[in-house]
């Protein structure tokens, strides 16, 4: 085989064979690299952020949503085998849960589409594990 011949066989692009073949590799100086990355930002956006205190900014409340309740519950902890804890549901100890945003969970499970009848299981709970 000839040269020519294993670049034409290669997986890589002719402008990454090109680059290869004269063994130069065009850089970015350290300065344009970091000036380009921080114009994406918007600068008065960084400023308010970085002006506002920390108890100011917007929280998100993080909540679960039993599968075998069918309703947003508080968090329960149990233990594993092995002793770790593991969150599960406060109500019927279930470990079938999603966690997330209340907002979220709230439209993924369509929890306001719902009757009121329907919000809650009807069977009977289940009983508590040790």
């Amino acid at each position: 085989m000839t040269k020519d011949t294993k670049q034409d066989d290669s997986f890589l692009a002719d402008s990454q064979q090109a680059g290869r073949a004269s063994g130069k590799a065009k850089m970015m100086d350290l300065d344009t690299a970091i000036a380009s990355v921080n114009s994406i930002m918007n600068e008065d956006v960084a400023k308010s952020v970085r002006e506002t205190k920390e108890e100011e900014l917007p929280t998100t409340k993080i909540t679960v949503y039993c599968h075998d309740c069918r309703e947003l519950v508080s968090a329960g902890f149990g233990k594993t085998l092995r002793g770790n804890a593991r969150t599960v549901c406060g109500v019927c100890n279930s470990k079938k849960i999603s966690m997330g945003r209340e907002e979220a969970l709230t439209r993924f499970y369509h929890l306001n589409d719902r009757p009121k009848s329907e919000n809650k299981k009807e069977e009977k709970p289940r009983p508590r594990r040790r």
